[in-house]
């Protein structure tokens, strides 16, 4: 009787060892479902950052490309405004119908001489 109450014991701790040890198994599965569910989300969240990293990576070199362009622009735009002045002047000195406007005499009241009949229109006696 003793062997059997000690062989239904053994058997007992036994099935009592085999379930905390399922049990920890399938704790175990739920943690590894839970990494494994956690490791896709950060591999699709690293995934769409290397997207976005790719796309800011794009837009800044349009941009530097852009800038580059529009800095050559300007600058072809100074020189033409550069040499449009330049042909300004030259067109000021050289032209003829210009010369002969700058030939001609002021006018009375713009060399400093009073208007005739007016001499005096601002002095009183």
């Amino acid at each position: 009787m003793k062997a059997i109450a000690a062989a239904i014991i053994i058997a007992l701790v036994g099935i009592l060892l085999i379930g905390i040890q399922q049990y920890r198994v399938i704790a175990l599965r739920g943690e590894m479902q839970i990494e494994t569910k956690s490791k896709n989300d950060a591999l699709a969240a690293n995934t769409e950052s290397q997207a976005t990293i790719t796309t800011l990576r794009a837009e800044a070199q349009r941009n530097a490309d852009y800038l580059k362009d529009l800095n050559k622009r300007i600058k072809a735009s100074e020189d033409k405004a550069k040499k449009a002045r330049k042909d300004f002047e030259d067109l000021k000195r050289n032209s003829k119908p210009v010369r002969d406007w700058a030939a001609q005499p002021l006018p009375d009241g713009l060399r400093g001489k009073a208007a005739s009949g007016n001499k005096d229109a601002g002095r009183k006696n």
